[in-house]
Order: C-alpha cells, then sequence, then structure tokens
C-alpha cells in the first residue's frame, strides 16, 4: 500500500519542509555529517589516515592523556572499531600506549612527537574543510545552531556529567579516570 503525503505521520505543518521539523532536523543532521564525513576521510587518505583514526588522534591530543573508555566515549566509535584503529596508530608509532605504576590495571594513550606532527598536518585540513562547508552560513547562525546541538546532548545524554564533558569535548570525571 502506498502512501501518500497527507497520510504521512511526519508532515511540517507550514509545509516548508518534506517532514515535521524535528524530525527533518535529525534527517538534515545526519545527511550533513554523513557527507562531510565521506569528504574529510578522503582527504585524509593522503595522510593514511582513517575517520576513525583522526577522531581518535584529535581526542588523544585534545586530553593530552586519556583511557580507552574516554576515547570510546568523545569518539563515538565502537570499542572493536576503537582498539584496531589504536593498534593501527601504536603500530605506526602515532600513538603511545602506558601503563601508571599507581594503577597497572590502567592503559593510557598519548600522541608521540610524530603523532602530533601528523595531528598538526590533518587539522590544517580539517579547519579548511569545514570552514568550506560551512560558507554562507555565518558565524551567529553557527553559534546559535551550536548552541541548540548542545541542548540536545543534554536532552540525551542520560548523565548530566558526562553531556557537559561531550559539550565542552573536556574529561568527564568518569568512573575510574586517573591522569
Amino acid at each position: 500500500m502506498s502512501e501518500t503525503k497527507s497520510s504521512l505521520r511526519s508532515v511540517d505543518p507550514e509545509a516548508e519542509f518534506g517532514l515535521d521539523v524535528p524530525e527533518y532536523f535529525f534527517y538534515l543532521l545526519f545527511q550533513a555529517v554523513r557527507r562531510r564525513d565521506a569528504a574529510f576521510e578522503r582527504a585524509l587518505s593522503g595522510l593514511e589516515l582513517t575517520l576513525g583514526q583522526w577522531r581518535a588522534i584529535s581526542t588523544i591530543r585534545r586530553f593530552e592523556s586519556c583511557a580507552m573508555s574516554e576515547l570510546a566515549a568523545f569518539t563515538a566509535v565502537d570499542r572493536t572499531t576503537l582498539t584496531r584503529s589504536v593498534d593501527q596508530l601504536v603500530r605506526r608509532s602515532l600513538v603511545a600506549r602506558r601503563t601508571p605504576e599507581r594503577d597497572r590495571r590502567q592503559v593510557r594513550l598519548s600522541l608521540t612527537e610524530a603523532g602530533q606532527q601528523l595531528y598538526a598536518r590533518a587539522v590544517d585540513q580539517l579547519l579548511d574543510f569545514n570552514r568550506q562547508a560551512l560558507t554562507g552560513v555565518p558565524a551567529e547562525r553557527q553559534r546559535d545552531i551550536s548552541r541548540g546541538l548542545a541542548a540536545v546532548i543534554r536532552n540525551l545524554e542520560p548523565d548530566p556529567e558526562m553531556a557537559e564533558a561531550l559539550i565542552r569535548f573536556e574529561p568527564a570525571a568518569l568512573p575510574g579516570r586517573r591522569t
């Protein structure tokens, strides 16, 4: 049975968008993120990096040192894929693993000098890419959208402290976090 537009459940009452605004917002967000990720991953291929590896490198650099649990939370990459990515970065001498003396159960990740250098080359591409992607979107509008997305994260993340950490892109006081 085919549905007509009038029988669809998600309809914009003002008929500006093809779906009701909340659903359309997430549809466009998904489309923008997927297209940005695909294009940026193509750009990263010249540096022999995958998008998952870039996310790991950029997060480790931001935190200076982090545990796999933090890396998983902030990259939103599943643990199996993330472990594989980190293993590859360690083999390439871009990331170092160390175990703190005071807690041998913990493994901390940090960038090596080669990892720092690769980050510097990749981040320049990312910044240029982001500027291009946001062409025509005024800075104040970017801030408005960012504030709206922060509110969405607060609504979706059950742990308020973690939500704020994600929004600030700073480590949270996660259980077991030791620097």
